[in-house]
């Protein structure tokens, strides 16, 4: 493939870095090499690892630093995450070839979609690209490199951050479907960027990421689990990886209808309280606001209800046994929360160890103390706590809090909803609470639901127990002799 001739988003790149050429810099060299990388017919992996080499280039130009070397030697000697050094998880090719095909969810080529691979992807990720190549003539890459970006934002000042931001902006405002393909835990060391320019830049991309939260944007995520994420949870890497794969392949069809049914009981409640044997004893008011169905249409794998408590309901406490790492704080871990709830306020939050994390999340601004987000996790194949944010918010018998930013649309797969408590930050933060194996009991208007972890309705079961709900003939052989009996 020649990646000139394959999208407009390709062709900016060329036209960018022929125009660095013209002044004196630091990387002409880089820059002919990425030019050559464009026009020549590579691989899918050469031609991946070209865009991420243009996309450092240019944002380096636009910061105008392509004659400071001490951002050169900087870069030199820092662990960036390099397209080349990304791996795939230990499972089979045709296991990750059916991810990737439910990843995939370009429907039409009218539609504009942004790839964001990152670790464990290697595989995934080419397969996504290769898709795109040929289902659609405008779509973009991004490979994720955080390393790059806090090396950057180190060097360079405010204006730099605005010019980063313009740009990212012009690219990703056109964007109208996402598929990211992330890694949970970095396994490789993770730079802390300055605060102050992360947060402006963030503040800056508001736009983007109030057009993605609205839903104005079509998104999918998967999480892929990694050694480091094993070693955390205490949990063989094959081991884990098989129990990742395994969630990603559930009754859909199932759990989506018996979900309907969870949201019927939940859309009618106005008092919601969850207890367990920690000590969790939390009440919130849900009335007015309708719960979210989602299997696999956003997130892989599913499932979960979600929806928000009134802004200034949530009183009580949770008590959240087991490993944390907060969205966007670069794997930092914190163990066994604490957080004891007002009026909707968090007024007091406590870990037992990375107190200094868990502060540095909720103080990110005035809306990070509040809830954004109630769910009740369905996924019948996990049933213990692991430090994903993505996999634990989807626990069978757990429910979990977003501290941050509300969802604002009003529609969810074609079903109207009110999600949106008015709550507004740059954190959303899904803490996840374990109700399974914890006596864990949640109450509608005072009704039990859930006792132990389990839903008492005959008719949810299929979120209990997953494919052993279905009949024998109704699984697939795989799940045939996991579950062997026909019962």
């Amino acid at each position: 493939m020649i990646l000139s001739t394959l999208s407009p988003y390709f062709q900016d790149d060329l036209v960018r870095l022929r125009r660095f050429l013209e002044k004196p810099s630091l990387w002409e060299n880089e820059i002919n090499a990425v030019i050559q990388s464009y026009v020549t017919d590579t691989s899918t992996d050469e031609a991946i690892g070209a865009v991420q080499k243009a996309r450092r280039l240019i944002q380096i130009f636009l910061c105008g630093l392509e004659n400071n070397s001490d951002l050169r030697e900087r870069l030199a000697s820092a662990p960036l995450s390099n397209w080349a050094d990304f791996q795939e998880p230990p499972a089979p090719r045709d296991t990750q070839d059916r991810l990737a095909d439910m990843l995939y969810v370009v429907e039409s080529s009218e539609e504009v979609p942004l790839l964001e691979i990152g670790d464990q992807a290697r595989y995934i990720g080419a397969r996504l690209f290769e898709r795109c190549v040929r289902d659609t003539p405008r779509f973009d890459v991004y490979v994720d490199d955080g390393n790059f970006l806090s090396v950057l934002l180190e060097a360079t000042d405010a204006r730099g951050v605005e010019a980063l931001a313009a740009y990212t902006l012009e690219m990703r405002m056109p964007i109208t479907t996402r598929i990211m393909v992330y890694q949970n835990l970095p396994e490789r060391a993770v730079l802390s960027g300055p605060d102050d320019k992360q947060k402006l830049l963030r503040t800056l991309l508001k736009p983007y990421r109030d057009r993605a939260r609205s839903h104005a944007v079509r998104w999918i995520l998967t999480s892929v689990p990694t050694r480091r994420d094993a070693a955390v949870d205490g949990i063989a890497y094959e081991a884990y990886t098989d129990l990742y794969f395994k969630m990603c392949d559930q009754p859909w069809d199932a759990i989506k209808e018996a979900q309907y049914r969870l949201i019927e009981k939940l859309n009618a409640t106005k008092v919601l309280r969850f207890t367990n044997s920690d000590g969790t004893d939390l009440t919130m008011n849900i009335d007015g606001f309708t719960f979210c169905n989602s299997t696999i249409a956003r997130n892989i794998p599913g499932s979960e209800v979600f929806s928000a408590p009134s802004i200034d309901s949530t009183n009580g406490v949770i008590v959240a046994k087991g490993r944390f790492a907060a969205k966007g704080d670069n794997g930092h871990i914190m163990e066994n929360l604490t957080l004891k709830f007002e009026n909707g306020y968090l007024k007091e939050a406590l870990a037992e160890t990375g107190q200094e994390h868990l502060d540095h999340a909720i103080d990110t601004d005035e809306g990070s103390r509040r809830i954004g987000e109630i769910g009740i996790g369905t996924n019948p194949y996990l049933k213990q706590h692991v430090a994903s944010i993505l996999l634990s918010e989807k626990i069978g018998g757990s429910f979990h809090v977003a501290l941050g930013d509300a969802y604002t649309m009003t529609d969810y797969m074609g079903d109207p909803v009110r999600v949106d408590n008015g709550n507004r930050s740059l954190l959303h933060w899904d803490i996840t609470t374990m109700l399974y194996g914890k006596a864990g009991m949640i109450y509608a208007d005072g009704t039990l639901i859930m006792q132990n972890g389990i839903f008492t309705a005959a008719e949810l079961d299929v979120l209990n127990r997953g494919w052993a709900a279905l009949p024998f003939d109704e699984r697939p052989p795989v799940w045939q002799k996991l579950y062997p009996s026909k019962e």
